[in-house]
């Protein structure tokens, strides 16, 4: 009897310390659907963490949810996270003093003008935003007339309204507070997995006003290295994972990374 305590106890020893030999890993996440969002069913941070979680032992990825304009802060040296993922190193990094390294690039996302479908509408709509409340997002950075703003530097030139998601952005636009707002292309086809219809009352530019390359982007002297977030992304890709996940939000045109 005391021969069998003490081999469970040392099973269980054993367990506890491969459980507590795995290295946290802070994902910083904003809402940015289909990527991140808490308004949406499920989104691809989230299964792509889990599918990190489960795919290895070394680290245990968790989620922290922080606002758009928080996301530089996270990944400072004094920050709360290690990594972000689905992030582009065009909005907004190059001004901050941060030495971010970048994994290969996953997705080739695209943005462009959105309004409610009215009868007769037409695209000369979107000719002219002169007189029109566009809808936007606190701490995203837009491509506005050859130039990448942030959000407050749209607001000092344009009539916007600055929400917390794209989804307020388009139960807005259907309700008529707003005339039009900017929205990704990868949110319009994750759109045709959910559950409320949204894109039979939406009307969409033909116009691209923004195009980006989304990859994970890694602190300096953190938790994870460039190499070893890579490593884990590659193997993820080469059994076929990565391909599913995208393709359960419908991302497999916008998927760029095939390794």
């Amino acid at each position: 009897m005391k021969r069998l305590f003490l081999t469970v106890t040392l099973l269980l020893s054993v367990a506890s310390g491969a459980a507590a030999a795995q290295q946290p890993v802070y994902v910083a996440a904003y809402d940015f659907p289909p990527f991140f969002s808490d308004t949406l069913e499920t989104d691809v941070t989230t299964e792509l963490v889990d599918l990190l979680n489960t795919s290895q032992s070394s680290y245990e990825f968790i989620i922290q949810a922080i606002p758009p304009n928080g996301r530089y802060q996270a990944l400072s040296e004094n920050g709360c996270c290690d990594v972000i993922l689905f992030e582009s190193p065009i909005w907004g990094w190059q001004e901050r003093a941060l030495d971010i390294a970048s994994t290969l690039p996953l997705l080739k996302g695209r943005e462009r003008l959105v309004t409610k479908k009215v009868a007769g509408r037409t695209q000369a709509f979107f000719d002219n935003l002169k007189g029109k409340t566009l809808g936007g997002v606190r701490g995203y950075h837009y491509l506005m007339a050859g130039e990448i703003l942030d959000s407050a530097e749209v607001a000092e030139r344009y009539d916007i309204y600055l929400a917390d998601s794209r989804i307020t952005n388009v139960r807005m636009l259907l309700g008529g507070r707003i005339d039009a707002a900017v929205l990704n292309d990868e949110l319009l086809s994750a759109l045709r997995n959910a559950s409320v219809n949204y894109l039979d009352q939406l009307f969409v530019s033909e116009q691209i006003e923004h195009e980006y390359e989304m990859s994970v982007l890694i602190a300096p002297n953190k938790n994870i290295s460039r190499d070893e977030m890579q490593r884990l992304l590659r193997d993820l890709a080469r059994d076929g994972r990565l391909d599913t996940l995208f393709a359960r939000f419908n991302l497999q045109r916008f998927q760029i990374y095939r390794r």
